[in-house]
């Protein structure tokens, strides 16, 4: 979801890293002194949770079957869920990310199929949001849990928990799912746009078989190129030599999109923050953890490679300042934010 992005996650769950390096698991967002984001979850993707969870001093992380009923429950697809908000979108904004290639034929009158697809997508989101592990391993797989830290490498059951633990939610929001389609290895992969922090996200999730309870699993998630809100107001962000250039520094309307253009020659990230009053960046760098302090709220993320051009599509904004920052890391683990990579904008 994200990813990651949050992603993972990093995005839906506020830590990011750059996606030109997600392959190797290596450049991820940081801050603060001593053990750093960029290094604690460094160590996530190289295996060396034990040295992670360790040194975070979590609590042993509950066994999976262990699950407490919460709001977001696993339950029958028949339970009724809320209709999502609709977006009114527009052209395809173009995406420096993979497409997905198409696998079989859609489902056609599969009403049932689709309802438990949509079910399985909105339950997972509501687990997302409320921050439950224990529901979420339920209906995803642990290659989508180490997707949601922007990673190939599958994550395990106890380790998604515990470091769960450690981890803030961030609201996840599915808008659509459409596109139902079952493969000859009875596989089901849909196109599903969900909102995350503030994010508009469209991806193709790819689901197995799960069990009696949760008929299908969610594997994994491939992103596609984000459709644009109609009347949505774009803000450029050029992007080179360790800052951000804004304009216009101002917008109209919740709906906005960043148009990154990275002209440096190595990986940035726009991460949108909203800060609280009082709140600085410099508090920012000084903080600690692998969280983001409770006095930033995470908006959405995405990265830009270097010499490319990335659109980030935000929606339902309130009028403020937001806050731009890159938090990769330089060679010697340095936050490029500490190097002047920081730039605001105003939702009037």
């Amino acid at each position: 979801m994200v990813t990651p992005a949050v992603a993972l996650l990093a995005a839906a769950l506020g830590l990011v890293m750059s996606k030109s390096k997600q392959e190797q698991g290596l450049s991820m967002s940081c801050s603060g002194r001593g053990k750093s984001r960029s290094q604690s979850l460094r160590e996530i993707m190289s295996g060396s949770l034990v040295a992670l969870l360790a040194s975070m001093a979590l609590l042993p992380s509950p066994a999976a079957a262990q699950i407490a009923a919460t709001a977001c429950s696993v339950a029958s697809s028949s339970a009724a869920t809320p209709e999502a908000e609709a977006i009114d979108v527009e052209a395809a904004t173009p995406s420096a990310l993979p497409l997905a290639s198409p696998v079989a034929t859609p489902v056609a009158g599969n009403d049932a199929l689709s309802d438990e697809i949509t079910h399985t997508a909105e339950q997972l989101a509501a687990c997302l949001s409320e921050n439950d592990a224990a529901a979420v391993v339920q209906l995803a797989s642990e290659r989508y849990l180490g997707q949601l830290f922007g990673s190939s490498v599958p994550l395990s059951v106890d380790d998604f928990i515990s470091i769960s633990q450690s981890i803030s939610a961030t609201p996840v929001r599915i808008v659509s799912v459409e596109d139902v389609t079952r493969s000859e290895d009875d596989r089901v992969t849909a196109t599903v746009t969900q909102v995350v922090g503030q994010q508009l996200i469209e991806a193709t999730w790819t689901f197995r078989r799960g069990n009696a309870v949760v008929p299908w699993m969610l594997d994994t998630e491939q992103r596609l190129p984000t459709t644009v809100p109609a009347g949505a107001e774009r803000i450029d962000v050029a992007i080179e030599e360790l800052s951000f250039d804004v304009d216009p520094a101002t917008a109209e309307g919740g709906n906005v999109v960043l148009r990154g253009n990275n002209s440096d020659n190595v990986d940035h990230e726009m991460l949108v923050l909203k800060l609280a009053p009082g709140f600085t960046v410099q508090d920012l760098l000084r903080a600690v953890g692998p969280d983001l302090p409770p006095q930033v709220t995470y908006i959405g993320e995405v990265p830009v490679r270097a010499g490319q051009e990335q659109d980030l599509v935000l929606v339902d904004l309130e009028p403020g300042e937001y806050t731009i920052v890159c938090l990769f890391p330089d060679s010697e683990g340095i936050p490029h934010l500490a190097q002047g990579m920081v730039a605001t904008f105003t939702v009037e």
